[in-house]
């Protein structure tokens, strides 16, 4: 399965600008019970992604207030995966970067979606529980 299928039912994805400030993706992430939001600049390419840790650790530390512009906080080196890639390619990515959300681009570098670990780990299961399922008949019950 490739990641857009994957992506089919749910290709929201949140964005701010840079200009954006904490508050708005407090906000943002409050509203729509998300975790993280991806931060774009004026073409719509992705140049951040903000987290609710990296506003909590930042506002902890008094490194920036509630007003303070996206860009000063945000993760600017960030790892993406192409929606054309598999999800055997995606779980590589997640080992290899070592984090629990991907923002997810089309072939054009603008942001469709976000892929967490937990939803390529949920999926994986759901569908090594359907194969068993389907093999049961012919090996008899072990699920």
């Amino acid at each position: 399965m490739i990641l857009k299928e994957l992506l089919r039912d749910n290709r929201s994805v949140y964005k701010l600008g840079e200009d954006s400030r904490i508050i708005d993706a407090v906000d943002l992430m409050r509203d729509r019970r998300i975790g993280s939001v991806v931060v774009v600049d004026s073409s719509g390419k992705i140049s951040g992604i903000i987290t609710d840790r990296d506003i909590a650790l930042a506002l902890a530390y008094g490194a920036a207030a509630a007003n303070s512009f996206l860009a000063e906080v945000m993760t600017r080196d960030v790892f993406v995966v192409n929606e054309a890639m598999t999800l055997s390619e995606v779980t590589k990515q997640f080992r290899t970067f070592e984090v629990k959300r991907l923002p997810v681009v089309n072939g054009d570098g603008h942001p469709v979606g976000i892929v967490s670990l937990d939803d390529v780990m949920s999926l994986l299961a759901r569908e090594m529980f359907d194969t068993c399922q389907a093999l049961e008949p012919k090996l008899g019950h072990f699920v």
